[in-house]
């Protein structure tokens, strides 16, 4: 039987609690990350391409109501341990503000709308893959060479959601407690947003995407970890088991080595894919640059902003870097040699 502290009466709890302890069950606030979908709008230039931006607006629904749904099932599943854990216990399961019943009501609720989403998806163009770039053992002379496999792109997504719930589902039964598989679980999750809204309207994906996705989805869960540790202390276990695994010093090494790699790959990107932009080069770099080490200089000052991803907008001087980066790129990606031109820089030839 559980404390009386930890049994509330029913009868207390009100519609509005029920409401809320609903909308805290979703977890909005995290939906956020989702608008990584829309990368592969921009950076494919087809920004402008209004017929986009429904499928586009429909993705990013459908990610936010998956991403709920692995939430509520994460807490569901959780709920007998958080009762009796002295923060969790305040959750909408543990707390009785939502009842298993309702819980499964909403999960119910939650799988039939991704269902409807999916379903009033646009039709889709067709993503083309030619079998001999994929046959290991096609020859010149085969008729592989001109065979290609074809696939709808709303298929892709779909298939790109359902993997972005699996790996949700995975690291909550078993990665979340294996030190720095939880970080890289995560980070893969960020590469399954970003990728979603790249194939549901047929472009390429690009390798940097994915590389600069992961990577900085690893720095910020690793400098969230560092500073939940450092506030929690003693406490920390009692957050995250995981937490008991990661030392101060192990968390310091490693977020000086993945913002070296995030430093380096985006200073290759940026060579790389813009290798004519002489002015957004000089601009972005020590902008890029300021803005990496801000995040570090809040994380090391135990700052709320720099534990919570989501609150980064409230530091005013990265939300006022994160505008001229995106402008920045804006500039770069519609309007080539513009800013080039505007000081008289010749195209560079090599």
């Amino acid at each position: 039987m559980l404390p009386k502290h930890l049994a509330p009466e029913q009868s207390q709890i009100t519609l509005n609690d029920r409401l809320f302890a609903i909308i805290v069950l979703l977890r909005p606030h995290q939906y956020y990350k989702n608008f990584l979908v829309f990368f592969g709008l921009f950076f494919s230039r087809n920004l402008f391409r209004i017929d986009l931006w429904l499928p586009i607006f429909l993705a990013f629904t459908a990610l936010c109501l998956t991403s709920s749904l692995n939430y509520l099932i994460n807490d569901f599943r959780d709920r007998e341990r958080d009762r009796y854990h002295p923060e969790k216990s305040n959750r909408p399961f543990p707390s009785g503000k939502v009842s298993p019943f309702l819980g499964l009501l909403i999960t119910f609720l939650l799988v039939v709308l991704i269902i409807i989403v999916l379903i009033i998806l646009p039709p889709s163009p067709i993503v083309q893959f030619n079998l001999k770039e994929i046959s290991l053992f096609a020859s010149q002379e085969s008729e592989i060479e001109h065979a290609s496999i074809s696939i709808p792109s709303k298929t892709a997504f779909i298939l790109v959601l359902g993997g972005f719930f699996v790996t949700s589902q995975v690291y909550s039964l078993f990665l979340k407690r294996i030190v720095f598989a939880d970080t890289i679980m995560i980070s893969v999750n960020y590469v399954w947003r970003a990728i979603a809204g790249a194939v549901l309207i047929a472009v390429s994906v690009s390798p940097w995407l994915i590389i600069l996705c992961f990577i900085t989805a690893m720095m910020l869960s690793l400098a969230k970890r560092k500073g939940d540790i450092s506030v929690l202390k003693d406490k920390a276990s009692l957050h995250k088991q995981v937490f008991d695994m990661y030392t101060p010093e192990l968390l310091d090494q490693s977020l000086a080595t993945i913002t070296a790699i995030e430093l380096l790959a985006v200073f290759i990107y940026l060579v790389e894919r813009h290798p004519y932009e002489t002015v957004f080069i000089v601009l972005a770099l020590p902008l890029f640059t300021f803005a990496i080490f801000r995040y570090l200089f809040l994380v090391s000052s135990n700052s709320i902003i720099g534990r919570r991803a989501e609150r980064l907008f409230l530091d005013k001087q990265l939300l006022l870097i994160g505008v001229i980066i995106i402008l920045l790129f804006f500039i770069a990606i519609y309007f080539p040699n513009f800013l080039d031109n505007v000081l008289g820089i010749p195209d560079p030839k090599w």
